[in-house]
């Protein structure tokens, strides 16, 4: 029996349009600050309010809606405009399913993979009927992970599947694709299909390398599969600009055409979406087994998992907490999925979008945070439906500081001005002393997180603004900074 060795954990049964979500583990950053905070006088909120109301003016001005929220440690109220109104949140959505997640799971949670089939293997190595990959909705199971899984399918003997691989995906149910989901984001990473078998995020990737100027870049997909197919071609050129690779779907499901040019030795990676994940998963894993000279005898297809059957190999995610550090830092839409269809099946028994905002909305009530124009239909803030207000998202963000640090999420989000989606925005005397989640839809700009004040504690802010005609991200920083001051 192959089974890897790990702790004890939970066992299943059964990318906001802000580019490409990075394929890396995120480092744990130094621990949460404590401050004592001082008491908020009456004249102290009266003059933060003033200051807001001022940072604030243009960009609100033209806007369609809005929803700011700042909460003292204790959870008062110190400035709200039109806090208590839902306003789309695009990706701080995800600080509700990362929540109710940590909330309700635990922090040491952890997904399962398996391979299984209904006996060992015999004496020459072969499996007697079909070999089962059972997914458990792990959003960051990876090809390389699959690889692993043949590898050591090989290395214990097995050198036939007498039947094909099976892949049981059961444990999700629902559409791939949100139907609220703007249709024209079909092609993009950020957009990825939802699955309990999910593999790569449910993406594909095209390695496209310039060659001789003049002649064919060569296109390599990892991984390799024969259910993607592509036409067309990437053209080399002698010049020093970016590459200009697309990558477009056609008609069909998981068929592409490319286009475009790449200069001589550079190379681009493009990642698109692929549909029909269970049916996707089997086909790469059939490959990875025949590369490593296991015969498979027939074609994959889908199949629930039979009672009795034998675990050959057993892959253990990394920690809940890990997963949602990584879907804060870098805004990744598919972990905030695959987690809400989690919540549901786990909470409820049923793996779909329903089930899962039904537990995230009944887990907010219990813990006593306001649900006041809360209207979700996903997880990660994509669909232009979602509606928050912002004493939502600073209650959860304001809760959280009250609980043990591993359900916590103060150090799960990115610091402002030095990592992850935060990277970029320009805090000055916030700078080091501001944790927050981003998020952009068309029109739609929000900052949501936590800002440590000179006197007076770690503040929850929310601000998100719909329609602004000013800069309402410039607004948002420029009111951080001066909430740090107080």
């Amino acid at each position: 029996m192959l089974l890897a060795a790990a702790a004890i954990v939970v066992v299943l049964h059964g990318r906001s349009p802000q580019g490409s979500s990075p394929r890396v583990a995120v480092t744990s950053p130094a621990p949460s600050p404590t401050p004592r905070p001082q008491p908020w006088t009456h004249a102290q909120i009266v003059a933060l309010r003033a200051v807001l109301a001022s940072t604030f003016a243009h960009s609100l001005v033209g806007a369609r809606h809005w929803s700011l929220c700042v909460l003292a440690p204790d959870g008062r109220i110190i400035f709200g405009d039109h806090a208590r109104d839902g306003v789309k949140p695009a990706s701080v959505a995800k600080l509700v399913v990362a929540s109710t997640a940590l909330d309700l799971l635990g922090s040491g949670f952890r997904y399962e993979t398996r391979l299984e089939a209904m006996q060992p293997p015999n004496a020459n190595g072969a499996l007697g009927g079909d070999l089962w990959l059972q997914g458990s909705g792990d959003p960051s199971l990876r090809s390389t992970d699959l690889v692993a899984a043949a590898s050591a399918l090989a290395r214990d003997g097995v050198r036939l599947v007498a039947g094909g691989v099976l892949v049981d995906a059961s444990a999700f149910r629902g559409p791939e694709i949100n139907p609220f989901w703007n249709p024209e984001d079909a092609n993009e990473d950020y957009q990825a299909a939802t699955s309990a078998a999910s593999l790569d995020e449910d993406t594909v990737e095209f390695d496209v390398r310039g060659t001789t100027p003049g002649a064919p870049a060569s296109v390599r997909m990892d991984p390799w599969s024969s259910a993607v197919h592509f036409e067309g071609g990437v053209t080399t050129t002698d010049v020093t600009n970016d590459p200009n690779v697309n990558v477009a779907a056609l008609g069909a499901p998981n068929h592409f055409i490319l286009s475009g040019w790449v200069p001589a030795g550079a190379t681009d990676k493009e990642w698109v979406p692929v549909h029909d994940i269970p049916h996707y998963a089997g086909v790469v894993l059939t490959q990875l087994l025949r590369e490593r000279g296991i015969e498979v005898a027939r074609s994959p297809g889908v199949g629930v998992v039979p009672h009795g059957s034998t675990v050959l190999w057993d892959h253990r995610s990394l920690s809940l907490r890990e997963l949602v550090r990584h879907m804060l830092y870098f805004s990744d839409n598919h972990f905030a999925e695959q987690l809400l269809r989690t919540l549901g099946l786990l909470a409820l028994g049923a793996g779909d979008d329903a089930h899962g905002l039904s537990v995230e909305r009944n887990d907010l009530r219990r813990r006593g945070i306001p649900t006041t124009a809360m209207h979700l239909v996903d997880g990660s803030g994509l669909a232009e439906a979602n509606r928050l207000c912002a004493l939502t998202i600073a209650s959860v963000l304001s809760r959280a500081l009250a609980l043990r640090q591993e359900r916590g999420f103060y150090d799960l989000l990115p610091q402002g001005g030095r990592s992850g989606t935060l990277k970029g925005y320009d805090f000055e005397s916030a700078l080091g002393r501001v944790r927050a989640k981003t998020g952009h839809l068309t029109g739609v700009a929000a900052l949501a997180g936590y800002v440590v004040s000179r006197r007076h504690g770690t503040l929850a802010f929310a601000f998100v603004i719909d329609g602004s005609t000013g800069d309402a991200d410039g607004a948002m920083v420029h009111a951080v900074d001066r909430i740090s001051e107080f």
